[in-house]
C-alpha cells in the first residue's frame, strides 16, 4: 500500500471520513480515466500540516504518476465530500465495517477520536484477506489502545452474520458506516437487515474506483 502526504491548505477544513478529489497536470503514464481520482483521507483533522491518502499498487497510470511524483510536485484538491463522518458531535456508537484498503477513511475516524478522546463507543470490523494485507493495522491497535471507547476486531475472510449479530446485541442503538465498493456495501446492507438493524441506522457510501 502506498500512501500519499500533500501539504494540507490553511483554509481547508474537513471531518474524519471525508474524501477529496485529486487532479495532477500531466500523467507520466496513460490512464482512460483521466487526470483525477477520489480517495478517502486518512489523515486526523487535526493533523494541520498535510493531508493523508492511501491506495494500493496496480497499473493505473494515475496512481504510478502520484508514485513517481517528486517532493514539491503540485496538485489540485478539490473537496471535502462525503457524509460519513465522526465529528465532536457524535453521541451514538459508531459501528464501522471496513474491507482492505476502505479502512482508509476509518483510520481518519480512529486517529480523531484517540486524538479528542471521545467518549462515542467505536466498534471497527475489519475484513482482510490476511493478516499481512491489513492496513494500518499496527496504528489502529494503537488507536484502540489509546482510546478505551474504541474495540478492533481483525477477521480473515468476509465478516460472518455472527459478527454482525453479536455487534448488534452489544450496541442495539448504534449508528452503523459502511464504505466501500458498491457490490460490497450492498451485501452488507442486505446482511444488516437481515439481523433487524433498521434502514435509518445504517448510512453507506459506495466507492466507484480508485
Amino acid at each position: 500500500m502506498i500512501e500519499v502526504l500533500v501539504a494540507r491548505p490553511p483554509d481547508f477544513v474537513f471531518a474524519a471520513g471525508q474524501h477529496v478529489q485529486i487532479e495532477v497536470d500531466k500523467l507520466h503514464q496513460r490512464d482512460q480515466r483521466g487526470t483525477s481520482r477520489v480517495f478517502s483521507l486518512s489523515s486526523s483533522p487535526h493533523d494541520t500540516d498535510v493531508l493523508s491518502f492511501a491506495f494500493r499498487r496496480s497499473e493505473s497510470g494515475f496512481k504510478q504518476t502520484l508514485e513517481r511524483l517528486s517532493i514539491g510536485s503540485r496538485v489540485r484538491i478539490s473537496g471535502p465530500y462525503g457524509h460519513v463522518t465522526l465529528t465532536d458531535e457524535s453521541r451514538r456508537p459508531r459501528i464501522l465495517l471496513a474491507h482492505g484498503v476502505g479502512i482508509t477513511p476509518y483510520i481518519s475516524m480512529a486517529r480523531f477520536a484517540a486524538e479528542s478522546m471521545l467518549s462515542v463507543p467505536l466498534t471497527v470490523l475489519y475484513s482482510v484477506v490476511s493478516r499481512a494485507h491489513a492496513a494500518y493495522l499496527s496504528e489502529l491497535q494503537v488507536c484502540a489502545n489509546a482510546n478505551p471507547s474504541m474495540t478492533l476486531q481483525l477477521r480473515t475472510g468476509a465478516l460472518s452474520s455472527n459478527d454482525l449479530s453479536q455487534a448488534r446485541r452489544d450496541w442495539p442503538d448504534a449508528v452503523w458506516y459502511l464504505s466501500g465498493p458498491p457490490t460490497r456495501v450492498h451485501h452488507l446492507s442486505l446482511a444488516l437487515r437481515d439481523i433487524g438493524v433498521p434502514d435509518d441506522d445504517v448510512v453507506s457510501e459506495e466507492f466507484i474506483g480508485y
